[in-house]
């Protein structure tokens, strides 16, 4: 009996560990405190979040730390750059996990209900195939690549957009801006742009009259096209 149960327990953990993604984690740098995320949210080191390269702000994602054998839940809300494999996660995460170490530490993590989701770098592939790169990218935040205006004085209206691609070939443009229309409730248009003696053709969402609006749709978008970001439409 005992040698079922036991065998059981490791087919139950095997189960448990495959359904798990291998992944690292880095504590937060106590210079974040206080700062504002790329989600919009003040960082805190008590809070239970974590930073990652696509997955969409709010997700709840629950890290396994094998050497422990503790897990926790955190929430996403801010961005990294070119790591799709690494979480930036909060001291109280880190704690809750018993990582104490500066360097990357691996943990396994999943995303509950993750199977309804659509898989963001598939969708990117099949969106971009065939094209040129992207010319522009935002820099550090996608969220603010443009100050946004304080000055509220005058009479002109703001409004946002969301940059999705760029490029000199028009016919990229629009073969990527057809694509978006099969997978996104979003329409898009093209802006034209010279730069030196060449033409530059921008792919854009929106006239947002709020910087909210905008970011609500750069959210949904930046898990499948991690290069868009938030630009004040002239």
């Amino acid at each position: 009996m005992k040698k079922i149960l036991f065998s059981f327990v490791i087919v139950a953990l095997i189960i448990f560990l495959h359904a798990q993604t291998p992944c690292r984690v880095v504590v937060y740098d106590e210079a974040f405190e206080g700062k504002e995320t790329a989600g919009g949210d003040i960082f805190s080191q008590e809070k239970l979040t974590a930073a990652h390269e696509s997955l969409p702000f709010g997700t709840e994602v629950e890290l396994f730390y094998v050497q422990s054998g503790k897990k926790v839940t955190v929430t996403v809300n801010d961005r990294l750059k070119n790591a799709p494999d690494l979480f930036w996660i909060s001291k109280a995460a880190a704690d809750s996990l018993e990582i104490y170490a500066v360097y990357p530490t691996e943990v396994l993590y999943t995303v509950p209900g993750s199977d309804t989701l659509p898989a963001p770098r598939s969708l990117y592939s099949e969106l971009f195939a065939s094209l040129s790169p992207t010319l522009e990218r935002p820099e550090d935040n996608p969220y603010l690549p443009v100050e946004r205006d304080r000055d509220r004085s005058g009479p002109k209206e703001i409004l946002y957009g969301v940059q999705i691609y760029s490029t000199y070939k028009h016919s990229d443009a629009v073969l990527l801006s057809r694509r978006l229309q099969g997978h996104f409730d979003y329409l898009s248009y093209i802006e034209e742009t010279r730069t030196g003696d060449r033409m530059l053709y921008r792919l854009i969402i929106g006239n947002f009259g709020t910087y909210a609006d905008a970011s609500e749709c750069l959210q949904k978008l930046q898990v499948h096209i991690p290069d868009s970001f938030i630009l004040k439409i002239k």
